[in-house]
């Protein structure tokens, strides 16, 4: 009872307030309005906003695929019997992980691509990928090295082959380990491709700049920028949460679906 005599109290004030600052209301809606009008829909500038969620897409997209099997390769080489290479696999994720990815991504484009002529998305696709995979082999190397050796050990014992150990005994832990870690790295990247617009790429961080010095207006430009970056890391999150719920084993255990 005092619930809805609170809610009801405070529908009251509202209405009150409405009625007293009902012009102030009415120029701020207007303004509100007029400011949408003015930065998305005349000139056709949402084009620019579709435009740049395309290639934002695009290059989260073929990063985080390219970057991952690059990961799973430099895993492997850091677990390489020849010293040498795992020394270069070594270093390579050590160079990944101190240099920025703005240093990475302006030199790829103009020292190391400087003189050839190539799709700056193909080079912003190539960075990220590189720069993305350091951590994708480190993550792997986590979840790998939380296996117990006792377990291998006994699927062997129990008759199961290589593959059906790496399938059954292996994969399902390394996965549930991994996936978790690996969510928060792949987000991270998406918010990270807000820099492919220092390379002349109309993505989406650059198309609301773009907006905003030919209308001088900021709100709806970022805001919208904001929103759509959202719904995709949400997007994404929502993916490896369903198949880390799928695969992890200990829900098998416990009998959740």
């Amino acid at each position: 009872m005092k619930k809805k005599l609170k809610v009801l109290l405070f529908i009251l004030l509202l209405s009150i307030l409405s009625i007293i600052f009902r012009s102030e209301i009415y120029i701020m809606i207007n303004n509100i309005s007029d400011s949408f009008f003015r930065t998305v829909i005349e000139e056709e500038r949402y084009k620019l906003l579709f435009q740049g969620f395309i290639s934002t897409t695009i290059i989260s997209i073929a990063s985080i695929t390219l970057g991952t099997l690059l990961g799973l390769i430099i895993y492997c080489i850091n677990k390489n019997k020849l010293k040498i290479l795992r020394k270069f696999g070594n270093f390579y994720v050590r160079v990944m992980q101190g240099v920025p990815v703005t240093v990475l991504l302006l030199t790829s484009y103009y020292v190391i691509f400087g003189k050839i002529n190539i799709d700056p998305m193909l080079v912003a696709i190539i960075t990220f990928s590189i720069y993305f995979s350091a951590y994708v082999s480190e993550i792997v190397k986590g979840a790998m090295d939380s296996i117990n050796i006792s377990q291998i050990h006994s699927a062997y014992s129990l008759g199961f082959n290589k593959i059906q150990t790496i399938k059954y005994i292996i994969l399902p832990q390394a996965l549930s380990y991994t996936i978790p870690v690996y969510k928060n790295e792949v987000v991270s990247l998406v918010k990270l491709t807000s820099i492919a617009g220092y390379i002349s790429i109309m993505d989406l961080t650059k198309a609301s700049d773009i907006i905003r010095n030919r209308t001088y207006e900021a709100f709806f430009p970022l805001i919208i920028t904001a929103i759509i970056y959202f719904i995709l890391c949400y997007f994404i999150s929502k993916i490896l949460d369903l198949l880390y719920k799928k695969i992890n084993p200990r829900n098998h255990v416990r009998g959740d679906k």
